[in-house]
């Protein structure tokens, strides 16, 4: 049967109630919740109501609370899955605050198992993720565990389990979320301290595998986005200062759990990965997180020993306390000052070629920086330290032996004796080199009596010395003649620079005690000599830089060889380790369906042993034979059986024979007791039959007298009835009349009414018609006086026009009439106006003084035309004065009277035209 509810606050009302069942027992309650479980889950994965509700936060903290009680992690996931896609593009607080409350609640439940335990090492060795084999159950049971340690395994282990799987699916879900960053980032330091608190280093490198596979994938996708990675990272907004800011202090916190729990592999990659994330952000961290970086580094090089590299990450961690203006007490200040000093004195003397000194311009620098760090740290340091320097480069072992036998009495200090002791014998070996050729063992072991170092330790480091020091104490152990023996060429290579300051020195004497004077001869062996000494130089160097290149080829074969071999070695570990993921995993596969059949074999078994009346708490299922088992409870159940209706039937049996012999004893004292009784109730009858006759007599006289008096009161009755009926008569009749009245009443108003309205719509239509006709003879009276208008602005204009003319010719007779004055040719050509001159726009200038004829025409209104009447208005508009707007004005009559002959409309539309 399905138990889907498309509502969630359904599903949610009927999972509270399976889960508040009264006084079940665990069994139930079980099964109760699993029920209640299911109807959760199918109300979440349902397709329909897909908008977030409040309710169904309420419904998925009640779900997760059933997955903690029951501790089912994978259906906890799925389940936190569906909620997922259901809430994030949503309401991602919500999701926050599930997420949040699912750690915390499995937090707690662990904590409270945690209390049970005594012993946490017992189980850290357990992969969380194996799951029981039978030989380890088998095991179990054979070996002598006293009960804490059963109890570790029964109640502690399963929820180690379950919080790493919360662990685990909370990560997954916040992973490349960029608004979900505080909350992974929470998680995340939740589960260090879960694996530093319980000792899990199986899960805390499956936990980093987990980090790193998640910063590989935005590393990926940053670099290179695909579709499938757009598609999944699609809520991370790429790498900001908060964010990188983040993931550094997770990686941070993972050092220092992975330094904590002494796992320096992981310590190592997870500097890559703070290496890796640091490129992401153009400003450095904090100085207290680089402090705490710089301590965990510091000590991850020192299990490692390398000294070089844990004495820099000291100093840099020594040097970031004094730049945050940390306040420390002068205990701590001087053993941390302490440290760096000795951690610097503990970097084992290699070569004393460093490339960083070849130039002397920075050589001088580097050499003064480091004598300046050295003195700052030397005066934190404490009295017994500041005395051990010099004699320890003086290789003295007397006096340095009181300061070492101090220092090992500090816990923090005392790591670095064994350090310092081979500075001491290293530097005590390099003495007996510049100044012995063999020195006896026994001398060598008298000097450096007082050191903890033995014999053979002494001679493990001569030959490491061997190997990758200088060649100044090269030496080589003589064990048949009991001393060691330093080589002639190494001692001379050793003093070459004892004999080139000598040299230098007897030159500056030989250049005091004889002047060096001017020498020709030498002078001129030295020219002549000078282009050979130059051309062997030139080869000199041309073979040098061949050299040096045929051996850098050589080392660039050797690399990409190396490189070559590294890949494929790589690559094949790589397969290698799929393939042994791969068989790991289709072998827990394999457990697991094996390990899952068993369990529903044993729950068959033991519900068909529970059918059979069995009781199973004290049976093992793991070692027995189920089948034999199963057999001998049937057995015993058939002879249960068999001997139950054997005895039914006996029982049955000595029924019947007490049941005849208890009705033959009883039948004769039974006819005694119903003639008894026989009697009496005849009696008793004959007595209630008498009383009922009297009772009859007396009621029947009752009646006769009642009818009497009744028969009396009838013909006042009657009327009485009549006279009301009669009344009731009359009323209806009056509210019929009244009722009818009412009606006519309003028939009539209603018809008034309509009469009104009536009389409305013709007024106003009436009204209306009134209104066009004034409006048709407004306009028609417009058009009239426009028409007017406009007849004598015509005669205007050609009266105008008329004089114009007559004063046109007027003055042409008068130019013609006028005498022509000569003029020579030499000024005909300045006098005429050439073609497209200025006279082409002055065509009507007259000598002396005359008047134009532009002029003329100016002269009336400034237009050439004389005053126009105020009311009169073209179709362009007052701005127009074009000539098209005068003829417009002057065959306009026409035109209108054209118009309004062929439509009175058009006639209506010009008249409002001039309005306007």
């Amino acid at each position: 049967m399905s138990h889907f509810f498309q509502k969630p606050e359904n599903a949610l009302k009927r999972a509270n109630e399976l889960l508040n069942t009264p006084n079940a027992d665990a069994g139930v309650v079980k099964r109760q919740k699993r029920n209640a479980l299911e109807i959760l889950h199918e109300a979440l994965i349902a397709k329909k109501n897909r908008t977030w509700q409040p309710t169904h936060e309420e419904l998925m903290l009640t779900y997760l609370n059933i997955t903690i009680d029951l501790q089912l992690g994978r259906i906890a996931k799925d389940g936190l899955h569906q909620y997922r896609n259901l809430v994030l593009a949503q309401n991602p607080a919500s999701l926050e605050k599930v997420l949040l409350f699912f750690v915390n609640e499995s937090e707690k439940r662990v904590a409270e198992a945690r209390k049970h335990s005594t012993e946490i090492s017992i189980l850290a060795s357990v992969d969380l993720e194996s799951s029981q084999s039978p030989e380890a159950v088998m095991m179990s049971t054979t070996t002598s565990e006293d009960s804490a340690d059963r109890t570790d395994r029964a109640v502690v282990l399963p929820w180690l389990r379950f919080m790493w799987e919360t662990y685990r699916t909370v990560l997954d879900i916040l992973r490349c979320n960029t608004k979900l960053e505080g909350l992974y980032k929470q998680v995340a330091l939740s589960a260090f301290t879960f694996c530093r608190t319980y000792a899990r280093k199986i899960e805390f490198r499956r936990l980093c595998e987990i980090l790193r596979t998640h910063l590989y994938t935005m590393q990926r996708h940053e670099a290179a986005p695909t579709t499938q990675s757009v598609r999944q990272m699609r809520g991370w907004e790429g790498w900001s200062a908060e964010s990188v800011e983040l993931h550094l202090t997770i990686r941070f916190d993972q050092l220092d759990a992975a330094t904590h729990l002494e796992l320096y592999t992981e310590s190592f990659r997870t500097i890559d990965d703070i290496h890796a994330i640091m490129q992401f952000w153009a400003t450095p961290p904090k100085p207290s997180i680089m402090a705490t970086y710089y301590k965990n580094l510091a000590h991850i090089f020192y299990v490692s020993k390398n000294h070089l590299l844990h004495a820099f990450a000291y100093f840099k961690y020594y040097t970031l306390q004094q730049r945050e203006g940390a306040v420390l007490p002068a205990d701590e200040q001087r053993v941390l000052a302490s440290s760096v000093v000795l951690a610097s004195l503990s970097i084992p003397i290699r070569n004393h070629h460093s490339i960083l000194l070849e130039n002397a311009e920075t050589a001088a620098g580097l050499l003064e920086e480091k004598d300046e760090h050295m003195a700052a740290l030397l005066g934190y340091v404490g009295d017994h330290l500041a005395k051990i320097v010099e004699p320890l480069m003086d290789g003295v072992v007397s006096q340095i032996q009181p300061s070492l036998a101090a220092l090992a009495t500090n816990a923090t200090l005392s790591v670095y004796v064994p350090f310092l002791e081979e500075l001491t014998i290293h530097l005590v070996l390099e003495q007996l080199t510049h100044v012995y050729s063999s020195v006896t063992l026994a001398h060598f072991h008298n000097m450096t009596k007082g050191l903890t170092a033995t014999p053979r330790d002494i001679e493990q480091l001569i030959v490491r010395s061997r190997k990758d020091a200088s060649a100044s104490i090269r030496v080589r152990i003589d064990h048949a003649s009991s001393c060691m023996r330093f080589s002639p060429v190494l001692a001379f290579e050793s003093q070459a620079k004892h004999l080139t300051h000598l040299g230098q020195k007897l030159q500056a004497v030989m250049n005091k005690v004889v002047p060096v004077g001017p020498s020709t001869e030498l002078v001129a062996r030295t020219k002549k000599g000078l282009p050979s000494t130059r051309s062997a130089m030139l080869q000199r160097r041309v073979r040098i830089e061949q050299q040096k290149e045929a051996y850098e080829q050589l080392q660039q074969e050797r690399a990409k060889a190396d490189a070559r071999k590294k890949a494929e070695a790589e690559a094949l570990r790589a397969k290698q380790e799929a393939e042994r993921l791969e068989a790991e995993a289709k072998k827990r596969e394999l457990e697991k369906i094996q390990k899952i059949k068993e369990d529903i074999a044993r729950k068959d078994a033991k519900s068909i042993l529970a059918k059979l009346g069995k009781d199973t708490s004290d049976v093992d299922f793991d070692t027995m034979d189920r089948n034999k088992l199963l057999q001998e409870a049937k057995e015993k159940a058939v002879k249960a059986k068999e001997e139950a209706q054997r005895k039914l039937k006996d029982a049955a049996r000595n029924l019947d024979h007490i049941v005849r012999a208890t009705r033959e004893a009883e039948f004769p004292i039974l006819q005694e007791q119903f003639k008894a009784k026989q009697a009496e109730e005849k009696r008793l009858f004959e007595e209630n039959w008498a009383a009922t006759l009297v009772q009859a007599e007396q009621d029947h006289a009752f009646g006769l007298a009642q009818k009497t008096l009744f028969v009396q009161c009838q013909p006042l009755s009657a009327a009485f009835r009549a006279a009301h009926e009669d009344r009731q008569r009359a009323k209806i009749q009056a509210q019929l009349a009244q009722e009818a009245l009412r009606r006519q009443v309003n028939l009539l108003e209603e018809k008034v009414d309509r009469a009104l309205a009536r009389k409305a719509d013709h007024d106003e239509e009436v009204r209306r018609a009134e209104e066009a006709e004034l409006k048709r003879i407004e306009s028609e009276a417009r058009a009239e006086r426009l028409r007017a208008e406009i007849a004598a602005r015509e005669a205007e204009e050609e009266q105008r026009r008329q004089e114009e003319e007559a004063e046109a010719e007027r003055i042409r007779q008068e130019e013609a009439n006028k005498p022509k004055k000569y003029l020579p040719p030499s000024a005909r050509g300045s006098t005429q106006p050439s073609e497209g001159g200025p006279d082409d726009a002055n065509w009507s200038t007259v000598p002396r003084g005359g008047r134009r004829l532009d002029d003329v025409f100016k002269g009336r209104d400034g237009s050439g035309f004389g005053s126009r009447g105020s009311g009169i208005r073209s179709f362009r508009g007052e701005d127009d004065r074009d000539g098209s707007s005068r003829d417009f004005s002057r065959d306009g009559s026409s035109l209108i009277s054209c118009f309004m002959d062929d439509s009175p409309s058009l006639q209506n539309h010009f008249d409002v035209l001039f309005v306007r």
